[in-house]
């Protein structure tokens, strides 16, 4: 399992459909990756790259 960072992570609730939870379990399972939430931060940091990629997201910008 990946060291997440020298810091304690923080914890974050968020709600999904089933449907969600479905699509992030087929992803989680077709990427060979050990856990929920191990697929949730892959999947967040994909978007983030997307959104830098097309030019919507600067995470220098305030």
């Amino acid at each position: 399992m990946e060291k997440l960072s020298d810091k304690p992570p923080k914890r974050l609730q968020i709600l999904m459909t089933e449907e969600e939870l479905a699509l992030i379990l087929k992803y989680t399972h077709q990427n060979e990756i050990y856990g929920r939430s191990a697929a949730i931060r892959a999947l967040v940091e994909i978007g983030l790259k997307a959104e830098r990629a097309a030019g919507r997201f600067d995470p220098d910008k305030s």
